[in-house]
């Protein structure tokens, strides 16, 4: 018995197949093999954990772990557009596939690594989305040397609605490590810089 089915079934059911789910997750991985991960730690994000991946220059994928009362929470997964666009046009299917594509094997192949980075488990996305635009990648802040703890705090001070007395009671009280609080107001900056707000 001979089975024909039309060219819009084989390509339906073509869309769906292991290979070419293998094949784009092997795009994916030579797409990121020469990106920078930024890691966005705990005490530097309000208890909530983040990475961002830099390629070429430009901050092109973004995970979010939301924590409420230090418990896991909620995953979000931003994806540049341009990705999804040039994966949805070299393996013909629709971007809506890719992105499902894209999740999965972020949570495979991803996200288990950065659990080992910052020492927790159980993470995973509940939402993806596309970002419209990238901007340039904010690169990791480090603490001058020499620095003072006041230089640190007025600098705190200048860039937030902060007061100074709120900034050192906050110090004081172990709820944030000036250091830590610092390199985020810095974090913050550059970011404002950059995109222009």
């Amino acid at each position: 018995m001979k089975i024909i089915i039309t060219e819009e079934q084989f390509n339906r059911f073509n869309r769906s197949s292991p290979a070419l789910q293998n094949g784009i997750n092997k795009y994916l991985n030579q797409y990121i093999e020469n990106g920078e991960r930024k890691i966005r730690k705990k005490s530097r994000n309000y208890g909530n954990l983040g990475e961002d991946w830099c390629i070429d220059g430009k901050g092109t994928i973004s995970a979010y772990y939301n924590f409420d009362e230090g418990k896991f929470d909620k995953g979000t997964l931003l994806v540049d557009k341009e990705i999804v666009e040039t994966i949805s046009k070299i393996f013909s299917v629709k971007p809506s596939y890719v992105l499902h594509v894209i999740e999965e094997w972020y949570e495979d192949v991803m996200i288990p690594k950065f659990e080992k980075i910052v020492g927790e488990t159980g993470l995973y996305i509940n939402v993806i989305d596309t970002k419209e635009r990238t901007y340039e990648c904010i690169p990791e802040a480090t603490k001058p040397e020499g620095i003072t703890d006041e230089e640190m705090i007025d600098f705190i001070v200048k860039n937030t609605l902060h007061r100074k007395p709120e900034v050192i009671k906050t110090i004081e009280s172990g709820r944030r490590d000036l250091e830590d609080f610092y390199l985020d107001i810095v974090d913050t900056v550059k970011g404002r810089e950059i995109r222009g707000f």
